[in-house]
């Protein structure tokens, strides 16, 4: 009986211990992430590509832009009805979230005066989209840094459907 708890209670460790995040049932799997910058120029360690490997022990370190600006911007495969963003911190910790309406995604955390985030498309929405009122339509989700400066990500997730 001992041994059985025992097992079952390494597996559990391990299991959060891995640092690897599930994707949720209905988030979106990005076509593509890049930043303003990568903080010294060290794409091995702070890459972009760390926002959305799914691993909370690596990390995008995003660092300024030639005019001073930071963000990180996501792009999906196609448009989608983007209901929820996620910012993870390390280790599973939910750091800041967005839950979007059709007219914009408002944030909750104590962070939120810090960051702006929008959700877009260029040119014009032709697909014959149903007009919904608790998701935005996009296929671009741009988090920009408002107040401060460099900002890191361990995770950020991108819920919704389908447009």
């Amino acid at each position: 009986m001992m041994s059985t708890c025992c097992i079952i209670l390494l597996s559990l460790i391990n299991k959060h211990c891995a640092g690897t995040r599930q994707r949720a049932a209905d988030e979106i799997v990005p076509e593509s992430v890049e930043h303003s910058g990568t903080t010294y120029n060290n794409e091995a360690r702070f890459a972009a590509k760390h926002a959305i490997d799914l691993k909370y022990y690596t990390r995008s370190w995003t660092d300024y832009d030639q005019d001073g600006n930071t963000w990180l911007r996501i792009t999906l495969d196609k448009v989608h009805c983007v209901t929820q963003v996620i910012w993870y911190g390390y280790n599973t910790t939910t750091f800041l979230t967005w839950t979007c309406s059709n007219e914009q995604c408002t944030c909750t955390g104590y962070y939120c005066s810090y960051f702006s985030l929008t959700v877009s498309t260029t040119g014009t929405l032709t697909d014959n989209l149903l007009t919904v009122t608790n998701c935005k339509y996009g296929h671009t989700v741009q988090l920009n840094r408002v107040v401060g400066g460099v900002f890191h990500i361990y995770e950020i997730a991108v819920l919704g459907r389908q447009g």
